[in-house]
């Protein structure tokens, strides 16, 4: 890969090359951001800069070093990861002896710490010791969805990068392109990717279900909608299977009701559920406009509540009876 091929993350890239050119590289990095967003990726790329003889913008995809990268076997390149969930001193350990070793290849080693917050607390104090006396050769990446996760002491010693959701217009000619897709499923399909790419491709690939997910969804505020309140019971089965789903399942609410609003007012461009354009247009009819707001404000609070463990059933029940009273 080349950082041209990369897509999104533009000021991430523009840094990390100049970084290289100017040979202004810290010897500590953090790539912070959601699963999937293309930390990983990055940071291989950024080691391939790195190592490349020939770097120039790009790396040169022809010297020993980025033919050995582009298929995961340079010898200066090391990728650690969590065994059994955790990532234990003896990983770490290990680290450290190849750190005090000469590079074999290149003027510099780099190590890439996979899911870097599941160090283990005496991997991460072993590590520590690494990070406040640096080989001047070496430069460690740790990867992490969140760096309030490590401990205060290792992130002060790194530079953090902060990968953010890619823009859905970039998604959707992406996916687009890749995959030939039409308009309407290809801004459909960006929009639940919630701006990672990763995401994107697995929908597009119907190895996410999360299509899937909101038409059973959907079809289930319809069944609320039309029927009186007993038939919120006959879903208490649904919901219990689906408990670890359910920032997704209000996420497909809200958007509904978002769309709801936007069918109200026949502004359909704005419209992201447009293959259900029919239902919508039913339920814009019932739903009340001064009701949209105070519905999403309340599936952002069952969020909240089930993080905290308030009584999982009962918030269920309130949602559906809500969702029902307030159309």
């Amino acid at each position: 890969m080349l950082f041209s091929e990369f897509v999104g993350q533009d000021e991430i890239k523009t840094y990390l090359k100049k970084s290289v050119q100017d040979n202004n590289v810290s010897h500590g990095y953090i790539f912070e951001g959601a699963k999937g967003i293309g930390k990983y990726n990055m940071a291989v790329l950024f080691a391939k800069a790195l190592l490349c003889k020939k770097f120039n913008e790009e790396p040169c995809n022809e010297c020993s070093s980025c033919i050995k990268i582009n298929t995961m076997n340079h010898p200066d390149l090391h990728i650690i990861s969590a065994d059994d969930k955790n990532i234990k001193r003896e990983a770490i350990d290990e680290l450290i002896g190849s750190i005090n070793q000469k590079p074999y290849e290149s003027d510099r080693k780099v190590y890439i710490i996979n899911d870097s917050e599941d160090m283990t607390t005496q991997a991460a104090n072993t590590f520590l010791k690494t990070l406040e006396e640096p080989a001047g050769n070496t430069i460690i990446i740790l990867l992490t969805e969140n760096s309030n996760l490590l401990l205060p002491t290792i992130s002060s010693r790194c530079q953090t990068i902060r990968f953010k959701k890619i823009d859905n217009s970039i998604i959707v000619n992406y996916i687009k392109n890749k995959f030939s897709l039409d308009d309407n499923t290809a801004k459909l399909i960006a929009y639940y990717s919630q701006g990672v790419l990763f995401n994107a491709e697995k929908i597009a690939l119907n190895e996410n279900d999360i299509i899937k997910r909101r038409d059973e969804i959907i079809k289930i505020y319809d069944k609320v909608l039309m029927n009186d309140k007993n038939i919120i019971f006959e879903y208490e089965t649904y919901f219990e299977e689906n408990k670890d789903k359910i920032d997704d399942i209000t996420e497909i609410l809200m958007i509904w009701l978002r769309d709801v609003y936007f069918k109200k007012y026949e502004i359909d461009d704005l419209i992201i559920n447009i293959d259900c354009i029919n239902l919508l247009e039913r339920h814009s009819k019932i739903i009340k406009k001064q009701n949209i707001d105070e519905l999403i404000k309340y599936l952002q609070n069952v969020r909240y509540d089930v993080k905290n463990n308030v009584n999982y059933k009962l918030i269920i029940d309130n949602m559906l009876i809500k969702l029902q009273e307030k159309a």
